[in-house]
């Protein structure tokens, strides 16, 4: 049967903390934790003696820079049912492990750690008959992630741009402005290789402006990254772009324009045709253009016969244009 099922779950706590202590470096009587940013942390506090602290006090606060509290527990009661005085900066994110206080274990754990969580921490117990002082140091190594906005000089998301394409090539353009320290810009494929590209610097006192130019073909995913990297904050943006690589497109565009150029000026040439042969005519009546001139008095055309719409039909099936409209028609004959 497996070690870890036969094992209570007090039991496995205590095994991990042992583990955790004795993969800790120890620095005197110090003990250092090691995590990784936004992880949880784990910070060891247990009396040799496994006295049972269920009614005891003990405190937990951060050395540096002004002596934060961090956690306070006094026979029962601590920060989240009813202590005051926790520091903002870890409220919400510190639990200690109620069950292992019989074991005289006073260890916490701080969520979601931040590299300012880093420092000295003291686990005390003022009230025991001998007093005891823990020391822990905390060390969260920062990410690689986004932190634009949030730090001065974080490099803004780069600004891409495609300048020219062809069939199987196209010309990328990458910017970013601003930042501080300068930045490593990369563009990118889709499977992270690095492109060869032309770098452009310039500097505004301590801010950086780079311009990156590459030329890519063609791929499977036809995406490429432009990549800006600030190892000494631990930063890094990118910008993701689509090329749709197409040789055939000024062609296309080409041959429409001029496919309605033909079709307007064939329009036009039958148009004239229809008319000089009379096989269609354009009158005009009253309100038209051109029959501005004429008076309203006029009588209607005799071989009219105008009814309550706009448009009158001549007796040999013309079309004209009624007085209320101000535009011609046309019609067979």
């Amino acid at each position: 049967m497996n070690l870890l099922k036969m094992l209570s779950a007090s039991e496995c706590l205590l095994l991990c903390l042992d583990v955790l202590i004795l993969s800790a470096s120890a620095e005197g009587s110090r003990i250092k934790v090691v995590v990784l940013e936004r992880s949880d942390a784990i910070l060891p506090c247990s009396l040799s003696t496994k006295e049972n602290i269920v009614q005891k006090l003990f405190n937990w606060r951060k050395v540096d820079p002004n002596k934060q509290e961090v956690f306070r527990y006094d026979g029962g009661l601590h920060y989240y049912n009813g202590l005051p005085g926790q520091d903002e900066h870890f409220s919400g994110r510190v639990s200690h492990f109620p069950l292992e206080l019989q074991f005289g274990n006073a260890s916490i754990m701080i969520k979601n750690t931040v590299v300012n969580d880093s420092g000295v921490y003291t686990c005390d117990f003022p009230r025991l008959q001998q007093k005891q002082t823990f020391s822990i140091e905390l060390v969260v190594e920062p990410v690689m992630r986004d932190r634009s906005g949030k730090i001065p000089g974080a490099a803004p998301k780069p600004l891409v741009q495609i300048l020219k394409t062809t069939k199987d090539q196209a010309r990328l353009k990458c910017e970013v402005r601003g930042a501080f320290p300068k930045p490593k810009v990369e563009w990118r494929d889709s499977n992270g290789n690095i492109l060869p590209a032309e770098e452009q610097v310039s500097q505004t006192g301590e801010r950086y402006d780079i311009t990156l130019f590459t030329t890519v073909t063609r791929t499977n995913s036809n995406i490429f990254l432009c990549v800006a990297t600030q190892e000494e904050i631990s930063h890094v943006t990118k910008h993701e772009l689509y090329v749709a690589f197409c040789g055939t497109c000024g062609q296309v565009i080409t041959g429409w324009l001029a496919g309605c150029l033909i079709g307007m000026l064939s329009f036009a040439l039958n148009l004239a045709a229809l008319v000089a042969t009379g096989t269609i005519s354009i009158r005009c009546n009253r309100g038209c253009p051109g029959s501005a001139n004429k008076s309203s008095e006029d009588p209607p055309a005799p071989d009219s016969e105008t009814g309550p719409e706009e448009l009158q039909v001549l007796r040999n099936g013309s079309v004209v244009c009624s007085p209320a409209t101000s535009h011609c028609s046309w019609a067979n004959y």
